[in-house]
């Protein structure tokens, strides 16, 4: 067969046919440009007959091949039934079912035409369709593509399992369906789904408390009274919450780990953490599995290099291709200002076919993209717009808002209007572009709103959407086409190639599309595209505690500079990892060894056994603060010493306290002089430090529970723009209190404790749980109870004013939600939606509360 695929793609018939269907298709996703030239006619005998010859092969370039032939064979009008029947018996072939449920949903065959099909087509139709169906505990068939059947054996026959397959080949749907089966399958069971957003840890545990048996519970924080209360249970959470519950509870047994978007081991920062809770998992419990998953990536087999010797494994990477891609580049016309040319990008090489013209010039930067994206995008919907930042984001969003005529009124876009207005500013930009059904969406969104936005892009009701990197950290945002300038991932840092191609894989939708586009902008301007990309390429993983000791000079650097504060947060996370790992006993020569010169081996071990022994502080308190280096807490721990003031007067008060926030800015102080900068630099002598008292105010109005719409007022002042103070408050919210603040004072609070027993007192602090408040932004426990069961901060907060109990169990709150008038109280629309799709969801399935 390979010797066959190469016969028929050098035939040149063949790739005139291929270059025909392509410049068909993109002229049907692009009805607006003008063809340089008119493609030639079509032989579907011939090309079905060559495609059909390379649905056996596996490779990526040959299943692309003949999901291209098979797709335009039903999409275009020139193909007869005879031809359109044979397109969905290779569809079927391939193991691209919803392709072919797609094509009879459009009404381009009727619905079971392979039964027209010869005899022996037919027979072989029904053995693939029986070879790709796993038949499932239910008694019911699972149907499947080719990759997912590969995953299921592969879990089935080993301990750890690393995939890689590009984005839309069905991952999340597949490893879903393995929890589901799992569960069960055993009367105890806790399986851990590690999403790397909270944004999400909501969309997952939203789609398993839908799927789950009876009596099993699905938690999304350490938090929830229920968790050790069921005997099956899911959790869905981040790296940093399942490091929480295996600090509390030891030890914390898994018997199915995944963690989703696995190339965050190699983040110098998040990373280390992930690595961190594996290896306390596989600590706790050796017989777990654990399953990774990566997109379009060149070494999955790099992610098994820690498992247990004694383990089963496998790393698998897929060629399984559910959609077709244009790349497409679109660049200006030398003294013709609005007019763009085009050009399709074949086997590496750009082909200038077709051109089209702006409404008008663009002047400005945003302006380019901006009128881009309004010109091919059309009124079709599924436009995601790729920009850098969320400023860029709203002012892209407003150039293509001014450039589309008014639209028809939709009862929901104004709810969503309504909830942007209440919830977060009566002047959020966001609501006025929505009238115009588009939208900007970037991480530090509330996530109501985000996934209110994410639901009506989906449903074609938002038709662009423009968004910021969070599109490359695992939000579900498939689409038809994805536009991009200059793109970057942060300020300054150019997309990589590997970044590049994991955003394009949003860009297609299986069972919705048969092809998606990316089209890059401005490629004729090197300086914007770096790292232009021509051919597709599977990228190197790697491990962040790997590759921070075989490049071990920043490391030995920080070492050296004694440990400044804030001088190499990256080194300080991978130094505090291997402090946790000595200080708990584990042999750290295996990490070490990784280095190549043998003089900074042994000067790194002979600083970590120096910060670990000369620790005059609990040593369990290194791994309970992962990130945080054990000199740093010395050094906080001398200061308090320095300060001589009694332990009470330096407790991190409640939030409701009258002096709280002037203990919260000193607080922050001291941590700004011994362990980081993440709170702002040190103020020059004599000045005031206003950013420290910035943020105290902030995570004592957040932990209280105080609306987001009242923060923003309240940064609203002075010269601070309404759309500034909006920004830099999400912002806030996001990397500060809901990040930044629980790490390291829930860490002072330990090492405040261990400073007051030093001092003969015991009882310093209020008991409460720093990191809880923190995260969450609720101080109740009514309001925590609610937001286990899956409501957001948001619905949270505005149901607060009418709940007066506050030591409920989880029943109890859904039987006081569901004898609630919840659509009479004054509260937005979409906020009761919220709280009444819950009580329906949960009264479905009452055994799951």
């Amino acid at each position: 067969m390979t010797d066959l695929s190469q016969i028929v793609f050098e035939s040149q018939k063949f790739r005139d046919i291929i270059w025909s269907i392509r410049l068909r298709t993109l002229h049907v996703e692009f009805p607006m440009i003008a063809m340089d030239d008119e493609p030639a006619a079509l032989d579907w005998n011939y090309a079905l007959l060559c495609a059909s010859a390379l649905s056996s092969v596996p490779t990526e370039r040959a299943q692309n091949t003949v999901l291209r032939v098979a797709a335009a064979c039903l999409s275009l009008d020139d193909s007869d039934e005879a031809h359109k029947s044979a397109a969905t018996a290779l569809l079927d072939r391939v193991g691209n079912h919803r392709s072919v449920e797609l094509a009879e949903s459009r009404n381009l065959v009727q619905k079971g035409l392979w039964k027209q099909l010869p005899p022996l087509l037919r027979l072989e139709t029904i053995g693939k369709r029986l070879q790709l169906s796993i038949p499932l505990s239910t008694g019911e068939n699972l149907a499947v593509n080719s990759f997912q059947s590969d995953f299921w054996k592969g879990a089935e026959d080993y301990d750890w399992v690393s995939v890689s397959a590009p984005t839309s080949a069905g991952k999340s749907r597949i490893v879903r369906e393995w929890f589901l089966e799992q569960i069960r399958q055993h009367d105890r069971y806790t399986a851990v789904y590690l999403a790397p957003t909270r944004a999400l840890v909501e969309e997952v545990s939203a789609d398993f408390r839908e799927a789950v048996p009876a009596s099993t519970g699905v938690f999304v924080m350490p938090w929830d009274p229920d968790l050790d209360r069921v005997r099956r249970r899911v959790l869905v959470l981040t790296q940093e919450r399942l490091h929480l519950i295996q600090q509390s509870r030891h030890p914390f047994e898994i018997d199915l780990l995944f963690v989703d978007e696995a190339q965050g081991l190699g983040s110098a920062e998040r990373g280390v953490l992930l690595q961190q809770v594996l290896d306390r998992a596989v600590e706790d419990r050796p017989a777990l599995q654990v399953i990774f998953a990566s997109p379009l990536s060149a070494n999955p087999a790099i992610l098994l290099s820690d498992k247990p010797a004694t383990v089963r494994s496998q790393a698998t990477t897929s060629e399984a291709v559910t959609v077709n891609q244009n790349l497409l580049r679109v660049e200006g016309v030398h003294r013709a200002p609005a007019n763009r040319v085009v050009s399709l990008v074949d086997e590496g090489q750009a082909h200038q076919v077709a051109s089209f013209k702006l409404q008008q010039r663009a002047t400005r930067v945003p302006m380019r993209i901006a009128y881009v994206a309004h010109a091919l995008g059309g009124n079709g919907g599924g436009n995601i717009v790729y920009v850098n930042g969320a400023d860029d984001a709203e002012k892209v969003a407003k150039n293509i808002a001014d450039l589309r005529l008014e639209v028809a009124e939709d009862e929901e876009i104004e709810n969503l209007q309504e909830l942007v207005r209440t919830a977060v500013h009566p002047k959020y930009s966001l609501a006025d572009a929505l009238a115009k059904r588009i939208a900007f969406h970037y991480g530090n969104m509330p996530l109501t709103i985000r996934s209110e936005i994410e639901r009506l892009f989906g449903e074609g009701k938002i038709e662009f959407l423009v968004c910021t990197s969070t599109l490359l950290e695992g939000v579900n945002l498939p689409c038809r086409t994805i536009f991009m300038r200059n793109p970057q991932k942060g300020r300054g840092k150019p997309l990589s190639e590997a970044d590049f191609w994991n955003l394009a894989g949003r860009a297609g939708r299986w069972g919705k599309e048969f092809q998606g586009n990316i089209v890059c902008v401005d490629t004729d301007d090197e300086s914007l595209w770096p790292n232009l990309p021509t051919v597709r390429r599977r990228s190197d993983l790697k491990l962040a505690t790997h590759h921070g000791l075989r490049d071990a000079a920043p490391l030995i650097a920080y070492a050296r500079s004694d440990f400044a504060v804030g001088s190499d947060p990256a080194s300080e996370i991978l130094f505090a990892y291997l402090a946790a790992q000595y200080s708990s006993g584990r042999d750290i020569t295996h990490h070490l060894e990784r280095m190549t010169v043998q003089s900074e081996r042994l000067e790194l071990q002979r600083a970590l056994v120096r910060s670990v022994d000369d620790a005059q502080f609990p040593h369990d308190l290194i791994p309970r603060h992962a990130g945080i280096s054990p000199i740093a807490m010395q050094r906080l721990l001398e200061r308090f010493r320095e300060t001589e003031h009694d332990p009470h007067e330096l407790a991190l008060p409640l939030p409701e306290e009258q002096d709280s926030r002037q203990r919260y800015q000193d607080a922050l102080v001291l941590i700004g002089q011994t362990m980081t900068t993440a709170f702002g630099r040190p103020p020059k002598p004599g000045k005031p430090d206003r950013r420290k008292w910035q943020l105290a105010n902030l995570v004592v109005n957040w932990m209280q529970g105080m609306p987001l719409a009242r923060l923003i007022e309240q940064r609203a002042t002075g010269n601070t723009p309404i759309a500034r103070a909006i920004r830099d408050v999400l912002s806030d919210i996001e990397t500060v209190a809901r990040f930044q603040a629980p790490k390291y004072l829930s860490c002072y609070s330990d090492v405040l404790a261990v400073y007051a027993a030093e001092r003969g007192v015991h009882d310093v602090g209020h008991g409460q749980d720093i990191t809880m408040l923190l995260e969450l932004g609720v101080s109740r426990s009514s309001e925590v109870v609610l937001m286990s069961l899956g409501m957001s901060r948001t619905a949270t907060i505005a149901l607060s004013q009418y709940v007066t109990a506050d030591n409920w169990t989880s029943s109890e709150s859904l039987d006081w939600l569901r004898h609630q008038n919840i659509e009479g109280m004054d509260i937005p629309v979409l906020i009761q939606k919220e709280i009444l799709d819950l009580i329906a969801a949960q009264s479905a399935f009452p055994d799951k509360a």
